[in-house]
């Protein structure tokens, strides 16, 4: 950044805009990937202008920035814990809209209150390439809404949060030059999620465009990717997709060093490991917590069995033999379980993953429960998301290190990037941060009953008018005072 001294003042130059022009429709979520390869490394401003509309600069942007945030949070992707809905739970079967119009219930995942985690998975799986893709994506996602300071309405969970912000201390000495290569330069990047050069030639100029917003704009040749722009006759123009770049990233060209091998890596804690706890995991998998939490009340009474030492041996078999669960006259055998993990929902690809060797043809007993507990909740916390952790920070070091986000609290770091996201406002915030203009003040009965139907809305009323005002749903930490620019209200006369 260059400085100019005028008479005791400095000018500090503006950051460089760089504008991209995509299409909407299906394939918008290959695109956003193709947008965030070849910008996540640049430190100029993204701009999103989409094809054939004549809206650009922030309302574009803020809009591009929410429909990614809404796209990742489609069910069928199967990148987050969730549930098959029941049919005849008798829940309200209207539309979803996060900002794409309104979608049937079931095509987002259904955060709730605990917020987003990512769902376990084999981590031999074939579909888990594609599932690291996403949440590669994801992370230049993040970084990059971190970086250009824009808002997204992605309820991540305060758990997925927690293990951002905290991380191992091996973890805080460096980032991106132990297992991620030196990002200063796109052939730095981890060689698992390296945009291949070759499958960006069959684009053509004319369907990603970036452009230098300086004095003047004029295109750009010298932004990362740029140089493989190619006009081609022979083939039809398209986005690189998800599937072009969902790659084995347990191969020796994955984010761990390459003289390491697979054992070795496995047997290795992740840079998140350790950090979550019983209660996250409550809070990401509330229903299997419930099931766990039962079986840890069949633990503290068997213990209590066999530490009783008014009781004989056989007196104590005798009360394990008939220790039921709680709540229940079954006993922990006639629930026939294994040493296997269920997945929540059938988009995952796989009905069942064993726990240990064999897990599958070892029963649960009270002589096991112990270890089947622990092993679940390292399954859900731990060795069944490694590969996707590794991936999102992979992506996030595309953008900046991970390990400046570590200043933060996890409450912090969401309020960062996702703002208020119940906004909140009274009358006396509305009359004193909106901005009446062009035939209204602050006493017109027009601007006064606009205030009054909007401190009347509901929270979910409220966020859809954020989202049509502002592109984005969610407010900036502060609420209404540090929405910038402020809400205006025009006066619009009749025609004739």
């Amino acid at each position: 950044v260059s400085t100019q001294s005028t008479g005791g003042e400095y000018r500090i130059g503006r950051l460089k805009h760089e504008r991209c022009t995509i299409p909407r429709g299906e394939d918008f979520l290959d695109w956003a990937l193709q947008v965030l390869n070849t910008h996540a490394h640049n430190k100029s401003v993204l701009e999103i202008e989409f094809r054939g509309e004549e809206g650009t600069g922030i309302g574009p942007t803020l809009e591009f920035y929410s429909l990614v945030a809404a796209e990742l949070q489609r069910k069928e992707l199967a990148i987050w814990v969730s549930d098959d809905e029941d049919p005849a739970s008798g829940e309200s079967d209207q539309g979803v809209d996060l900002g794409q119009g309104p979608k049937p219930r079931g095509y987002y995942v259904k955060a709730g209150a605990h917020g987003l985690f990512p769902a376990p998975y084999p981590q031999d799986s074939p579909k888990l390439n594609k599932i690291c893709s996403l949440f590669h994506l994801l992370g230049m996602f993040v970084g990059k809404s971190l970086q250009d300071q824009r808002l997204v309405d992605l309820p991540l969970s305060l758990p997925f949060f927690k293990m951002l912000c905290t991380g191992t201390p091996s973890d805080h000495v460096s980032d991106t030059n132990s297992d991620l290569g030196d990002h200063s330069d796109s052939e730095g990047t981890s060689e698992s999620f390296l945009l291949k050069s070759e499958s960006l030639s069959s684009l053509t100029e004319g369907e990603l465009r970036f452009r230098c917003d300086s004095d003047a704009a004029s295109d750009i040749s010298s932004v990362q990717g740029a140089s493989c722009l190619e006009e081609s006759d022979s083939r039809k123009p398209g986005p690189l997709t998800i599937e072009d770049i969902a790659v084995d990233t347990s191969s020796e060209a994955s984010s761990y060093t390459k003289t390491e091998t697979r054992d070795q890596r496995s047997s290795q804690p992740p840079w998140f490991s350790g950090i979550l706890n019983n209660t996250d995991f409550t809070t990401t998998n509330p229903y299997l917590a419930k099931f766990l939490g039962s079986l840890d009340v069949l633990v503290e009474q068997k213990k209590a069995v066999l530490s009783d030492t008014t009781l004989s041996e056989s007196q104590k078999q005798d009360k394990l033999n008939n220790l039921t669960l709680p709540g229940s006259n079954a006993k922990l055998e006639d629930l026939c379980l294994f040493f296997q993990f269920t997945p929540s929902s059938k988009v995952y690809g796989y009905t069942e993953f064993d726990l240990k060797p064999g897990g599958g043809h070892i029963p649960l007993s009270l002589h096991n429960i112990e270890e089947f507990c622990d092993l679940s909740r390292s399954f859900c916390l731990d060795t069944g998301i490694r590969r996707q952790m590794e991936a999102f920070k992979a992506g996030f070091n595309a953008v900046f290190s991970l390990s400046h986000v570590r200043m933060f609290t996890p409450q912090e770091f969401r309020l960062l990037l996702c703002g208020e996201m119940s906004p909140d406002w009274s009358l006396e915030d509305l009359l004193e941060y909106t901005e009446p203009k062009f035939g209204y003040t602050r006493d017109s009965p027009g601007f006064l009953n606009l205030a009054e139907v909007l401190v009347e809305m509901s929270g979910p009323e409220r966020k859809n008018f954020l989202q049509f005002a502002t592109g984005c749903s969610s407010l900036p930490p502060g609420g209404l005072a540090n929405l910038n620019p402020r809400l205006t209200v025009v006066r619009k006369e009749g025609e004739g």
